[in-house]
């Protein structure tokens, strides 16, 4: 399994922000194509299916699930609405199983 490309910030052009505030990354075409929302948070909600371990697992409550209706992975994601809050403790990151979250400090 690939991940988020880690290159995403070179590879992709931005698409605009969140209601929240975040980047978005695109390409992004609802509801087939998402897009990585986040910068130093990153998530991949092309790759998310939702499982929720980064959620359980951020010490600082970034996540918070978002309605992505009609998406195949999931119907929700994960989206970094707290990426400022961030610690870089990598929790996230390492806890995902499909690889969706990418870590850049600061």
């Amino acid at each position: 399994m690939s991940g988020i490309d880690p290159d995403f910030q070179t590879n992709r052009q931005q698409a605009g922000k969140s209601p929240d505030g975040y980047q978005i990354w695109g390409p992004v075409e609802p509801p087939a194509k998402l897009g990585i929302h986040g910068t130093t948070v990153a998530v991949d909600f092309d790759l998310c299916i939702a499982d929720g371990a980064c959620i359980d697992a951020c010490p600082e409550n970034v996540f918070e699930w978002r309605e992505t209706p009609g998406h195949a992975a999931a119907e929700k994601k994960a989206a970094p609405v707290k990426e400022e809050a961030c610690i870089f403790c990598m929790a996230c990151e390492s806890v995902c199983p499909v690889l969706a979250i990418k870590i850049t400090p600061k």
